[in-house]
């Protein structure tokens, strides 16, 4: 899933979540439901197939899969990509306190270390930004405004694990 959701958060710069959603079936396809194994095995002239099969750029495609090579190192490094991404938040929700879209920051000194280190790895398209959308879908960060009922259930999430 959060390899799921680090292409995703990628493929979503310039565009939004909802037109990236839309496409989730496409990726799916394209990227063998995401399987780290598979992806990283992808050669050349598949990487082309996909890029002109699904409109995607190819520089793009190279990167998921030069990701998913990463992601079986740092599995066998640190036994997960779960457990690497969750240690920079001490294995709990970041939660925050906002009650303004507008104060909802687009990166965060926690996504640009969680970003340095990454591309430290050799993963791709993992700017700060990039890296704040995926913490927040993947659930790293509660970024929901503080009078929205997600906010209260993310919380109670946090203290519970």
């Amino acid at each position: 899933m959060l390899f799921e959701l680090l292409v995703l958060a990628g493929a979503q710069v310039g565009l939004d979540w909802t037109t990236i959603l839309k496409k989730r079936g496409e990726f799916r396809a394209a990227f063998t439901e995401f399987d780290a194994e598979l992806v990283s095995k992808y050669t050349e002239k598949q990487m082309v197939s996909i890029s002109a099969a699904y409109g995607l750029d190819l520089g793009r495609v190279r990167g998921v899969v030069d990701n998913a090579k990463r992601i079986l190192q740092v599995r066998r490094e640190l036994g997960s990509l779960d457990k690497y991404l969750w240690g920079f938040v001490n294995h709990k929700p970041l939660s925050t306190d906002y009650t303004s879209c507008r104060k909802i920051p687009v990166k965060t000194s926690k996504s640009e270390s969680i970003s340095k280190d990454m591309v430290r790895r050799g993963f791709r398209f993992v700017g700060p930004t990039v890296v704040h959308s995926f913490m927040q879908a993947a659930g790293l960060t509660n970024d929901h405004l503080l009078f929205c009922p997600r906010h209260r259930h993310c919380c109670s999430l946090s203290t519970t694990n």
